[in-house]
């Protein structure tokens, strides 16, 4: 067998393919099924050798050829001419930078001793040896590793020197430069976290292409391996940034090994220095942590002979996204199932939505301020938060029309339509609201009646209104018959009661 596993036989097919055939290493790759980089490398070999083809009969030999193509490796690598951690840093720098690339510019000028596959090797040997956080080549401005810590620090009541709380401390941790940022919440709540984030990328100047995140319940609903589900409102905040979560798998620490170490650092090196101070309140314990956490970005680190801030500014700032033009302001969320009577339930009070969604599945989004309600990422209603335990929020506009009808007549609407029907009308819906033992069941029973006009007509219904007024029938049920069983004409001249005004009155 030769180098890298390639057999006599698929030798001589690619040297055929070449020579005879003028197929580029591409076309021989497909053809042959052998790695495109491993056909240039022994056309590359076969010229070199001074051989030539067809070949003669003693080099067909297995062994005879094998000799003949094997390359020259030099006894001993040295890395002493070349500067294998500014190559390290400028390939996290750019991110479609390769390291070929780089080759080609350091031997354009003359800087490169040694080919690319030696230049390779060492820049591989060299990763070996770092530890095992640098293992990982995070490109400028690509990552943001989050996490909290899992000290606390206790928030002290002023008056009583009483514990009335533990500071949860969130850390990030930027891929390429290490740089670290440190922000104090009362909670690991949904509110806090995401708006520690908000913090981040505003302390920042911009913001990284991903946040690596640890599976917390805040960050993450429901984890998996390759299609983790979010949390809608913490992914609402990303998506404001254009950035994206990418939740480190599940027991696997060296996905987010950059925030472990920032944890650490942070436990060591900030909280213990704080570990003899009260404070009262978060800002206060904010102010303390910021001016760690400059002391921390600003020290030389061993490795690369220069601070996390310096790192900062010359891989990661530069290559940022732009903030947006509106800081995010936090949203709560929560699914809901339209009622029957067209509203959801939110804080034990009720938001109509259109009546065409009743027993559709919406998404909430609230503020102590506002509500809005999507279906199918569509706004369907906007509201103002309420407090009202028990009541309702209700829009005209998201009533069925019959609804809506009755919604908007009140006691003086009532009277005005019955007028505009006929006197006797109105006469009848007089007395059914002084017979009623409330206004509003007056009204009710007053709207019922005058509805009657749009089944029967204005006419008939002024008509039996008419006739029952002249024979002592005031009941809506009574007069509804009259007009079902078509008792009065609708020609029928006018008619009245003694015991009711009639016309006459008014005049």
């Amino acid at each position: 067998m030769f180098l890298r596993g390639i057999s006599m036989k698929k030798l001589l097919e690619v040297l055929r393919l070449n020579f005879e055939n003028k197929l580029s290493a591409r076309q021989i790759s497909q053809i042959s099924s052998v790695s495109k980089s491993t056909v240039n490398n022994y056309i590359i070999l076969f010229n070199k050798s001074g051989l030539v083809w067809p070949l003669e009969e003693q080099y067909l030999d297995e062994d005879v050829l094998s000799n003949k193509l094997k390359p020259e490796y030099k006894a001993k690598i040295s890395n002493s001419k070349i500067d294998l951690i500014a190559i390290h840093n400028e390939l996290k720098q750019h991110k479609k930078l390769t390291l070929q690339l780089l080759w080609e510019e350091y031997m354009a000028r003359g800087e490169m001793p040694y080919s690319y596959g030696h230049l390779s090797l060492l820049y591989r040997k060299w990763q070996n040896k770092q530890p095992k956080y640098m293992r990982q080549r995070h490109k400028a401005g690509e990552k943001v590793f989050v996490d909290y810590s899992g000290d606390t620090v206790p928030i002290y009541d002023e008056k009583t020197g009483q514990i009335k709380g533990n500071a949860q401390i969130f850390v990030a941790v930027m891929g390429a430069s290490n740089y670290i940022y440190i922000d104090a919440t009362a909670s690991q709540k949904l509110c806090d976290w995401t708006m520690s984030h908000v913090r981040l990328f505003e302390h920042l100047g911009g913001v990284p292409e991903l946040v690596v995140i640890d599976n917390l319940k805040s960050g993450v609903i429901k984890s998996n391996r390759y299609d983790p589900d979010i949390t809608p409102a913490y992914n609402q905040m990303l998506s404001h940034y254009k950035t994206a979560a990418m939740p480190a798998r599940v027991y696997t620490p060296k996905d987010k090994a950059k925030a472990e170490n920032g944890v650490l650092i942070i436990q060591r090196w900030i909280l213990m220095r704080l570990r003899k101070l009260r404070f009262t309140s978060l800002h206060d314990l904010n102010k303390a942590l910021f001016k760690l956490m400059g002391l921390i970005n600003n020290k030389k680190m061993k490795l690369y002979q220069c601070s996390r801030l310096e790192l900062f500014n010359e891989l990661d700032k530069p290559v940022l996204k732009q903030l947006p033009e509106h800081k995010y302001n936090y949203q709560d969320y929560k699914k809901a199932r339209v009622s029957g009577g067209y509203h959801i339930e939110l804080g034990k009070h009720y938001y109509s939505v259109p009546y065409t969604l009743v027993k559709e599945e919406v998404d909430v989004w609230y503020t102590v301020s506002k509500v809005e309600v999507y279906y199918k990422n569509k706004c369907v209603a906007k509201h103002a938060r309420s407090n009202e335990i028990g009541s309702q929020t209700t829009v005209p506009e998201h009533m069925p029309i019959g609804h809506r009808e009755f919604h908007e007549f009140d006691i003086t609407k009532v009277r005005q339509k019955a007028k505009e029907i006929g006197i006797a009308t109105e006469l009848i819906v007089e007395q059914i609201i002084s017979d009623s033992p409330h206004e509003l069941i007056g009204c009710r029973k007053g709207y019922g009646f005058i509805k009657l006009a749009k089944k029967y007509g204005n006419s008939n219904l002024e008509n039996a209104c008419n006739y029952a007024i002249n024979i002592g029938i005031y009941n809506y049920k009574s007069i509804e018959i009259l007009l079902k069983n078509k008792v009065i004409d609708i020609n029928q001249s006018t008619l009245y009661h003694s015991n009711i005004r009639g016309s006459g009155y008014y005049n």
